[in-house]
């Protein structure tokens, strides 16, 4: 977990400042180890093992398109990827090729979850 370990942990106090009691858990990952640094209570229950282990797989291969992203949009560093769900926000800040973080919010901290997309858009 070096190199990203310290900023694994600031995101982890920045995101309990910022979303509170709606962030569910934050969970550091590299090649072959994995760190769940936060997790609310009640949560861990939520997912089993496997469901567990086939988001760690999902989130490995997405850092390993890093690279073809960023050579794909000219856009510079890929650094996160959000997803909004029904029920959550799933954001993945990507580190490198074969390291990240990711954290799992409610979706009642995202304005775009809460509101229709003409009303965005409007």
């Amino acid at each position: 977990m070096a190199g990203t370990a310290t900023e694994s942990k600031e995101l982890v106090a920045f995101l309990r400042d910022k979303v509170g009691d709606h962030l569910r858990s934050v969970q550091y990952h590299d090649d072959d180890t994995s760190d769940l640094l936060y997790i609310r209570d009640g949560v861990a229950d939520a997912y089993d093992e496997r469901g567990r282990a086939d988001v760690l797989r999902d989130m490995r291969l997405e850092a390993i398109e890093k690279a073809h992203q960023e050579d794909l949009y000219i856009h510079g560093s890929l650094d996160c990827t959000i997803r909004c769900f029904d029920d959550a926000v799933e954001m993945h800040f990507i580190h490198g090729e074969t390291c990240g973080t990711r954290s799992h919010s409610t979706a009642k901290c995202s304005p775009f979850t809460t509101r229709s997309l003409d009303t965005v858009s409007a």
